[in-house]
C-alpha cells in the first residue's frame, strides 16, 4: 500500500466517521489493506473497526444485502460482526463524492475482543501450523450454524450474487478468472487440470444444487477470516458472500491445510464440528474432492490475472502443486475399481458473474 493510497484511504475514513456521529479527528489505526482498507479506533469509550471499501467492488445494493446476510445471521445467535448504522440508518455510507478517488463506500462495527486469527494461509500450507483437531470442529459447527441461521431466518437475497456456482466455479469464464491461464502449468499439468475441470463438471452437475445443499453462503472461510474470542470463533469479513454450495464454505475452510501433515485430522473434525449441527449426507462426502478442487482453482485463476502481487506469486510458487496434486487425485479416484460415476443432472444455478479485482 503506497503512502498515498493510505492518505486517500484516510481521508475517506475521516470523511465518514460524522455519518456515524463520531469526529472527523478520531486517530485511526491501520488494520490491514487487502480487499478493503481497515482501520481501529476508539471514540467516546467504545472500540470500533472501520472499513474503506474498494470503489466498484461491489453496488450499493449488493452491500446492503450483503449486511442484510449479516443481520439475519446474528438474528439467529451466529457469531458475527455487528454494524453501526449510519445517520439515515442504512448498515454504511458513501462518501468522496467531491474526492479525487470518487464516491468509497465506508461502513463502522463493533470491534470484536479477540487473540488473533484462527490462523493463516502460509503456515497452512507450509504444515507448520500449530493447531488444535478440536479447532477445526469448532470451525466447522461455526459453518454449520451459518447454513442452518441462513435458512431458519427466512433470510432471502434482494440482489442475485452468484459467483459460486457451478459456471462461476468451473465455467466458459469463471468468476475469478481462468485458472488454465496460469503460465507455471506445465503442458502435462496443464492437461490434467483441464480434464479435472471437466469432471468437476459433471460431479456438481450430478450433485445438483437442492437448498438443503445450496443458497447464501460466506465463501472466504479462510483462516484470517475467523477471530479467536473469549466465547469462541467468530467469522468476519463477508465481501465473497454469495449463493453457492454449503460445501464450498467448509472446501474453503480446510483447502490451504491440504499439504498439512494433519489434514486428515483435521478434515475429520471439520465434519464432525459440521454434522454435529447440520447431517451431511453419502452424495455431500463423495461431492466434496470436486468441492475442494473447485476451491484451489478459484485461487489459480485469481493468481492468473494478478502476476506480481505477492499473494498471486506465492500461489504461483507455493500452492500450484497441491492444486495439481489434487486434480490427480480426482481423476485416480474415478479411474479406482469399482468406481461409479453419478447420473448426470441438470444444475439449477444461473451464470451472472462479476469478477473481483483483488483477493479478499
Amino acid at each position: 500500500m503506497s503512502d498515498h493510497e493510505r492518505a486517500t484511504a484516510v481521508e475517506l475514513a475521516r470523511a465518514a466517521l460524522p455519518e456515524y456521529g463520531l469526529p472527523a479527528d478520531t486517530p485511526l489505526t491501520l488494520l490491514k489493506q487487502r480487499e478493503n482498507v481497515v482501520f481501529a479506533l476508539t471514540a467516546r469509550g467504545t472500540d470500533y473497526v472501520l472499513r474503506v471499501h474498494r470503489r466498484g467492488y461491489h453496488s450499493d445494493a449488493e452491500l446492503a444485502c450483503e449486511l442484510d446476510f449479516v443481520r439475519a445471521l446474528a438474528s439467529e445467535g451466529v457469531a458475527v460482526p455487528h454494524f453501526v448504522p449510519a445517520r439515515d440508518g442504512r448498515g454504511f455510507c458513501v462518501v468522496g463524492a467531491d474526492h479525487p478517488a470518487g464516491p468509497h463506500q465506508v461502513d463502522l462495527q463493533h470491534r470484536i475482543e479477540n487473540s488473533g486469527n484462527f490462523g493463516d494461509e502460509r503456515t497452512a500450507v507450509a504444515g507448520t501450523a500449530e493447531l488444535a483437531p478440536s479447532d477445526f470442529r469448532e470451525l466447522g459447527r461455526l459453518a454449520a450454524e451459518v447454513h442452518a441461521a441462513s435458512v431458519n431466518s427466512g433470510y432471502t437475497m434482494a440482489v442475485p450474487r452468484d459467483d459460486w456456482d457451478l459456471d462461476g466455479l468451473v465455467g466458459d469464464a469463471p468468476a475469478w478468472g481462468d485458472p488454465l491461464r496460469l503460465a507455471e502449468l506445465a503442458d502435462d499439468d496443464r492437461d490434467t487440470v483441464a480434464r479435472a475441470i471437466a469432471r468437476i463438471r459433471e460431479v456438481l452437475a450430478a450433485y445438483g444444487a437442492p437448498a438443503h445443499r445450496f443458497g447464501p453462503i460466506h465463501a472466504d472461510l479462510t483462516p484470517e477470516n475467523v477471530l479467536r474470542t473469549p466465547a469462541g470463533l467468530v467469522l468476519i469479513d463477508f465481501d465473497d458472500f454469495a449463493a453457492g454450495w454449503h460445501l464450498f464454505d467448509l472446501a474453503t475452510a480446510i483447502y490451504f491445510f491440504t499439504p498439512h501433515p494433519r489434514a486428515s485430522e483435521y478434515r475429520a473434525e471439520l465434519f464432525a464440528g459440521y454434522e454435529s449441527v447440520r447431517p451431511l449426507d453419502p452424495a455431500d462426502h463423495a461431492a466434496f474432492p470436486a468441492m475442494l478442487l473447485a476451491r484451489g482453482l478459484t485461487y489459480l485463476g485469481w493468481a492468473a490475472d494478478r502476476r506480481g502481487e505477492p499473494t498471486a506469486e506465492w500461489h504461483a510458487a507455493e500452492v500450484l502443486p497441491h492444486v495439481v496434486r489434487l486434480a490427480r487425485e480426482l481423476l485416480a479416484a474415478d479411474a479406482a475399481p469399482g468406481h461409479v460415476a453419478p447420473a448426470p443432472a441438470s444444475p439449477t444455478t444461473s451464470t451472472r458473474h462479476t469478477p473481483p479485482t483483488e483477493l479478499s
